[in-house]
């Protein structure tokens, strides 16, 4: 949160999160989930081993948005849903499995 104006503004943060739970920060903030979205659909390949992307408030903390199929996840900790990610990636059924099967996986565990 930052203050402009003697208003509080919210900011946003995305991470890009891979199988197991390892996740990264991108550089920008931004002030809104939807420019957020917008920056992520726009990164193409290069996170091609970090597929799941979230967006999470400005200290990193709390999940404030997520993909499709992984929506039971917005307004947790970013640190349980990536112990999730973890637990999943760790499954003998999730082994060799594609971002989408991962996705589905992770839907109903």
């Amino acid at each position: 949160m930052k203050r402009e104006g003697g208003k509080l503004k919210l900011s946003y943060n995305l991470i890009c999160m891979s199988f197991d739970g390892e996740y990264k920060t991108e550089a920008p903030e931004f002030e809104s989930i939807e420019a957020t979205w917008e920056y992520a659909n726009d990164l193409g390949s290069k996170w091609f081993f970090y597929p799941f992307c979230f967006v999470t408030t400005a200290s990193g903390k709390t999940i404030a948005a997520a993909p499709e199929l992984l929506e039971r996840f917005t307004g947790q900790r970013t640190r349980k849903v990536a112990a999730v990610f973890k637990q999943e990636s760790e499954k003998a059924e999730n082994e060799n499995a594609d971002a989408e099967k991962y996705a589905f996986a992770l839907a109903f565990a």
